[in-house]
């Protein structure tokens, strides 16, 4: 029975990355045109949500969100959330109403389908390389500037230890400080139980279909902590921690309750 639960989950791995390339070749042409001037990007972000929102309903995802108070599509956040899974992205166009930008390893910049979203839309940075990564930095604050929002993830890369955080770098917390923008903090709960880490891919796990669970906390202004990016980091650190934490020991509370 066991053997055949890892079958059935690998079959709907490889449904899900048949999916996910196929409706990006699709929707190659449209994006690389609406990429080209920056008024369009708007219009390239419906795409993007139509794509990312129907590989959750088509693959069985069902997507609870819990907003502890209402965000402005107009308003600009720096999202801040924990990274497990491949959905990580996808379910961010869920839970961020108004129009952001994502910050992203490079590698993922020089994947053919993925090259044209990082052309002047989504961010690319290279760890370990102080110059691209001050490069990036600069972008991203540069896109507050213009009202756009943007999703970080401070552990950096994916963790794949369940309900643990890996420690937060201070980038996303330095430019909130400089630029006055909010955090919000993000919590995805069990993102890594429905899609597994890479390293894990399309090996026996318990992934599959089923219902994932996300909470965004209420805005973090730098004054809250002194304008100082430690005691930030430190605050929004011990946010996430808990939400986990609360996951873990109390999994049935959550159950068709979010969202």
């Amino acid at each position: 029975m066991r053997q055949f639960k890892n079958l059935l989950s690998v079959v709907w791995e490889v449904i899900f990355i048949i999916q996910f390339i196929g409706w990006l070749l699709i929707f190659y042409f449209p994006l690389l045109i609406l990429f080209t001037r920056e008024a369009w990007w708007p219009a390239s972000m419906k795409i993007q949500r139509f794509w990312a929102g129907w590989l959750r309903v088509t693959m069985g995802i069902c997507t609870h969100i819990d907003y502890e108070i209402p965000l402005g599509k107009d308003q600009s956040y720096i999202y801040v959330a924990n990274h497990s899974s491949f959905l990580d992205i996808l379910v961010a166009y869920k839970y961020i109403p108004g129009y952001f930008h994502f910050m992203a390893k490079g590698s993922l910049a020089r994947v053919p389908l993925f090259r044209i979203m990082f052309w002047r839309t989504h961010i690319p940075f290279e760890r370990g390389k102080v110059l691209e990564s001050s490069r990036a930095y600069q972008r991203a604050v540069n896109d507050l500037a213009k009202g756009y929002s943007v999703l970080i993830y401070p552990e950096g890369t994916q963790n794949n230890k369940r309900y643990t955080l890996l420690p937060f770098r201070t980038g996303a917390f330095r430019m909130s400080v400089e630029t006055g923008t909010p955090i919000v903090p993000v919590t995805c709960l069990n993102n890594l139980d429905i899609l597994p880490h890479q390293s894990d891919l399309f090996r026996p796990h318990p992934g599959g279909p089923g219902h994932l669970y996300i909470k965004v906390g209420k805005p973090i202004y730098p004054h809250e902590c002194y304008h100082d990016m430690v005691k930030l980091k430190e605050k929004v650190f011990t946010i996430v921690m808990q939400n986990l934490s609360d996951y873990a020991a109390h999994q049935s509370k959550y159950r068709g309750k979010i969202g």
